[in-house]
Order: C-alpha cells, then sequence, then structure tokens
C-alpha cells in the first residue's frame, strides 16, 4: 500500500469514527499509523475536531477514484477531442480534491512545516498525592503500591490511584484519634476509602484530614478544594464534612463538595439521600434534597435546583461545562492541568460556553471547541495559556 492509499483509508476511518464505533481492524489500521510517526497522531487529532476539514473529508469519501479514472479512459477513447476538455475537467476536479487531501496529510501538517507548538504538549492530571501519617512521615503515593501498618494495627494499601483503610477490629481498646492528611496537587487526582467504608473522589489542589480510625460516635474529616464522597450508612455515627466555608451533616449518602480557600463561592451537590447544610458565616441550617445544591455567594447561602451531572461529571472522567464562564471554565482547567492562565482584557472572563470532553484528553480539545465560536482565541507560552479576542 502506498502514501496516497493508506492517507485515504486513514480519512475514511476518521470520518467513521465520528457516526459510529471502530471495527477492530480499523482500529488497528488508526494505532498501526500512529506508530509510524508520532507526528501523525496530531494530524489524527487535527482531522478529526476541525468541522471544515472534516466536511473535505467527507467530499474526499464521496468519490471513487479507481472508478473515475476508468470512466476517464473509456471515455477517453470514445470521445471527440472537442469533449475530452470537460471530461478532463470533471476527472481533475476529482484529482484536485483526492490530491489536495493527500497534500495536507503529507506536507501541511508534516513535521519540517509546521512551527511546534507546547499547546499539544499539555498534558491532563494523573493520580498523584501526598499522605502526612500523624507521626509526621510524608508517603508520596504516585504510580507505586504502597502498604503501611499504624500502631493500631489498621493497614493502609495504595495502588497506582487509590488509598483504602482497613481496621483491625481486633485492637479497638488500642485506638485512639489520630489523624493523617492527604494533599492532591496541582494537576493531580486520587481516591481514598476511609476506615468505615466510605469513599471519597479527591480533585486537583485538594487537601483532606481525616481519622485514621473514626471515633465510635462521630465520623468527621475536613477538606479545602474538592471532594465526591460516597458515604457508608450508619446512623449511630453521623458523618460531617468541615471546611471554612460551611459543614454538611449526613448519615449517608453521595455528594460533591466545593470549598477552595481563594474562591468567593463554596457548594455542596446532593446525588441522593439528605443533607444538612450549615453555614458557619451566618449559622443558618438547610436541610438540602438529591439534585439540590447548597451555596454561598459573597457570604450569603441559598438553595437551589442543578443538574447534578455538571457537578460530578469529572469523577466519571469527564469534563463538563453548560453555560458557564471561560474565568470558571479556565479555573478548573489550570487546576487540572496544572497552567497558568492569562487574559487579554478582563471582559474576556464573562463569555459562556458549554463544554464537555473526556478528562484526560489534551487541552487542544477544549480549546479547539470553543474556537469553532469564534469568540475567542488561545496562544501558548510554556505552561502559560493567553486568552484572546477573535480576530
Amino acid at each position: 500500500m502506498n502514501e496516497f492509499e493508506q492517507g485515504h483509508i486513514i480519512a475514511e476511518i476518521i470520518l467513521a469514527e465520528k457516526e459510529r464505533p471502530l471495527t477492530e481492524k480499523e482500529q488497528q489500521q488508526l494505532t498501526d499509523w500512529f506508530a509510524q510517526d508520532a507526528q501523525n497522531y496530531f494530524l489524527y487529532e487535527k482531522l478529526k475536531y476541525d468541522e471544515n476539514l472534516t466536511n473535505s473529508l467527507k467530499e474526499l469519501g464521496r468519490f471513487d477514484t479507481a472508478k473515475a479514472f476508468a470512466e476517464f479512459e473509456q471515455r477517453i477513447s470514445k470521445t471527440r477531442s472537442i469533449k475530452i476538455s470537460q471530461v478532463l475537467l470533471r476527472v481533475a476536479a476529482v484529482l484536485v480534491l483526492v490530491v489536495g487531501t493527500y497534500y495536507f496529510f503529507q506536507f501541511q501538517l508534516s513535521p519540517q512545516n509546521v512551527e511546534p507548538t507546547q499547546e499539544l504538549a499539555i498534558k491532563p492530571g494523573a493520580s498523584k498525592a501526598i499522605l502526612k501519617l500523624a507521626d509526621g512521615t510524608i508517603v508520596s503515593l504516585e504510580n507505586k503500591r504502597t502498604d503501611i501498618t499504624e500502631s493500631d494495627g489498621t493497614t493502609i494499601s495504595s495502588d497506582t490511584n487509590s488509598v483504602v483503610y482497613k481496621p483491625n477490629t481486633r485492637r479497638v481498646s488500642e485506638r485512639k484519634l489520630q489523624y493523617n492528611t492527604i494533599e492532591i496537587p496541582r494537576g493531580g487526582e486520587y481516591q481514598l476509602t476511609l476506615s468505615d467504608g466510605t469513599h471519597v473522589w479527591l480533585n486537583s489542589e485538594t487537601t483532606i484530614k481525616y481519622p485514621v480510625v473514626f471515633a465510635k460516635n462521630k465520623r468527621e474529616v475536613f477538606i479545602s478544594g474538592e471532594a465526591f464522597f460516597d458515604v457508608v450508612h450508619n446512623e449511630d455515627a453521623p458523618f460531617i464534612v468541615t471546611t471554612d466555608k460551611m459543614k454538611v451533616n449526613v448519615l449517608g449518602t453521595a455528594f460533591n463538595i466545593r470549598a477552595f480557600g481563594n474562591e468567593a463561592k463554596a457548594a455542596t451537590t446532593l446525588v441522593r439521600g439528605k443533607v444538612n447544610v450549615t453555614s458557619t458565616q451566618t449559622a443558618q441550617t438547610f436541610m438540602i434534597k438529591p439534585s439540590e445544591q447548597f451555596i454561598i455567594e459573597e457570604g450569603n447561602p441559598s438553595v437551589r435546583k442543578v443538574n447534578v451531572k455538571k457537578y460530578t461529571a469529572w469523577t466519571e472522567g469527564r469534563i463538563l461545562f453548560d453555560d458557564n464562564s471561560l474565568d470558571e471554565i479556565f479555573t478548573d482547567m489550570a487546576r487540572w492541568y496544572n497552567i497558568s492562565v492569562e487574559y487579554e482584557n478582563e471582559a474576556l472572563k464573562d463569555l459562556r460556553f458549554s463544554v464537555d470532553v473526556k478528562r484526560y484528553d489534551e487541552i487542544t480539545k477544549i480549546t479547539e471547541i470553543i474556537e469553532l465560536t469564534k469568540k475567542v482565541k488561545f496562544e501558548l507560552n510554556n505552561e502559560t495559556i493567553t486568552i484572546l479576542k477573535y480576530d
């Protein structure tokens, strides 16, 4: 298979992928093509998400080039010279489209003609965390398995993306309330299973402080940042999440809490169960139900109905924004991709967009979608994205 034929096949596969899952053979052809040249993956990204190029590829897909040449040869042998030019024009139109696409594949975005862009190198966050034990020991939880036994017999086991606490039920009398802390750096995430079985998803730039083993009558943790809790039910020991702006009190439920110290707003979004939330600023307490959100904004607490998925998508491997401001979107992206964000002017921060992509995609997926609106464009210098008004 020559390069031209392969380029044509790859174009058809990219079109097919937008309409349906690829077959095993198609996926293998795409994988083999990626392996031929590192630049092929970047070209694939460009072709897949650029609407203008996609339309061109669709036009290409409508033509059977072999048939076009066969018809041309047949006609040229039967047609008088006065008509030959018309036939040539029609066949030439097909060839221009095919060769044009081939030219794009082979030259326009080939390594020697593309200026290197660091934007393509901005990778998403990954599972990493720092565990601080009660005795001051610091353990990195990134990309390795760790097994620790606390003085009371509690075991702490971690793999590449989560840490699990399992208390020793035979040594209950020896338990003392001692706290561990997990810190998630910028560009990181991690999962935690507490000693009672409660599961916690921890987002970038989040810190959680929690007992190695909970007390009998109360389960309290302290967080700064964003976390999703799936709390094990225990009527004898309410579960309490404390932040600097609110205190969330539950028995057994699932909810997302966002309380970054450097953000004016803080919120608790309920997925299931019931939650009492108390504002530490006003001492007001609110009962929220599923699909409701308790929010503190400019010191004022309130409850509102929300689309829960918008606030929990990050735990399911998605980045989901629905009519959010550019400032809201890139405040989160800065944390997850570990970048700095600058604006050409402050007014751009208020522009609103909707985005739904995979959480582990490169940041170009987001910037390209937003640029399609022709409202803003993005420039990258080292690890700083500058957002400019679209010319």
